[in-house]
């Protein structure tokens, strides 16, 4: 029960902070932009009342259900990330094709498919565990597929989350240890080929080894992530203060949302922040390896890996401790649709722990 709980208040309070760290963010811009300071925190909200409905869907649904289903929910996962290809349907913005529009709402299908990925790697890897290099074939072959249509959006660190939480889950699955080495050894290989592939990814390395060498370019955005944090010292200069979000920082309310906390409520609240996604990341992985069959603990240690290696690669990125990629942070960054499915995936790690009444 307690951890079950863990999930539910850590999920709430990240979620609820994020709506008021969405308004801080945004009130300027979106006044400027919209005509409407609350134009963002409309559309999280939105997302947080959605959100509470399929939070309980992932605690209700069986699991048993989505280990039946994990090939067609691969399948359909696979088409959401092929249909942003799809003239019409597709949307673009700055040059990424990563979006479906539907009209009424406009989401990333990359957000769905990590989950997808999941639940299909659960179930194979379940009743196929890796312990030889041809059983690998399959989850390794099913995650290069997503890999290969999210960098094709162009869309670097969802690919580089994709490729950890298969690592993650091969590795729980029991993978071998000269197959962990060469699984990583390929992985190191393909990062600087992708760097490669695209000029702009060169530019954005370079902007990380030293972004003053172009402060109004690809520097630009990191520099003032580092005033935003630097500023905002051991107790930050207050909620709703910040200085950075009067449009010196890009993507305030999105992917460097984590700026503007460690700004206005400094080195304490960012630590605070911290420790919420931990307690979260935690209880995830207890119910993992409390879980009474393996299934179970494959299915949950794989959700809490989408969490935990997106939030760390988001703060990482803010922080200046790994090149620029946009990600946005779980639960507390700007978008309604991905918020919904963070908060269906807490719904199913509540789930988990229930059905298999794990132990305090």
């Amino acid at each position: 029960m307690r951890l079950k709980r863990n999930v539910l208040v850590s999920t709430i309070l990240l979620s609820l902070f994020g709506i008021v760290m969405i308004y801080s963010a945004s009130s300027y811009s979106a006044e400027l932009e919209y005509g409407d300071a609350f134009f963002y925190v409309k559309k999280q909200i939105l997302g947080f009342v959605v959100g509470l409905f399929t939070m309980f869907a992932g605690y209700k649904i069986k699991p048993a259900f989505l280990k039946k289903s994990s090939l067609i929910i691969y399948i359909g996962s696979v088409a959401l990330l092929a249909a942003v290809f799809i003239p019409g349907l597709g949307q673009t913005s700055y040059g990424a094709t990563r979006w479906i529009n539907l009209g009424f709402i406009t989401f990333q299908s990359s957000e769905i498919a990590k989950f997808g990925l999941v639940i299909f790697l659960a179930a194979y890897l379940d009743k196929y565990p890796p312990v030889t290099l041809k059983r690998l074939i399959i989850p390794v072959l099913a995650g290069l597929v997503m890999c290969v249509l999210v960098i094709l959006e162009p869309n670097m660190s969802i690919t580089l989350c994709i490729a950890a939480v298969l690592f993650v889950m091969l590795f729980v699955g029991g993978m071998r240890g000269k197959h962990i080495a060469l699984f990583s050894g390929a992985a190191l290989a393909a990062i600087p080929a992708l760097i490669i592939a695209e000029p702009y990814r060169l530019k954005r390395l370079a902007a990380f080894l030293d972004p003053w060498a172009s402060p109004k370019g690809e520097g630009y955005q990191l520099i003032q992530s580092y005033y935003a944090l630097g500023s905002g010292g051991i107790f930050g200069v207050g909620l709703f203060a910040s200085r950075q979000k009067y449009l010196y920082l890009p993507f305030a309310e999105s992917d460097f949302i984590f700026s503007v906390v460690g700004e206005e409520l400094g080195l304490i609240g960012s630590v605070a922040v911290i420790a919420v996604f931990a307690l979260l990341v935690y209880s995830g992985i207890r119910i993992a390896i409390d879980a009474r069959d393996n299934y179970s603990r494959m299915l949950a240690a794989g959700v809490t890996a989408v969490i935990a290696i997106q939030t760390l690669l988001n703060i990482a990125v803010v922080s200046g401790a790994v090149p620029p990629t946009g990600v946005p942070l779980p639960y507390v960054s700007a978008g309604g649709s991905s918020l919904m499915v963070f908060m269906f995936a807490s719904g199913l790690l509540m789930n988990l722990a229930d059905v298999n009444k794990t132990p305090v």
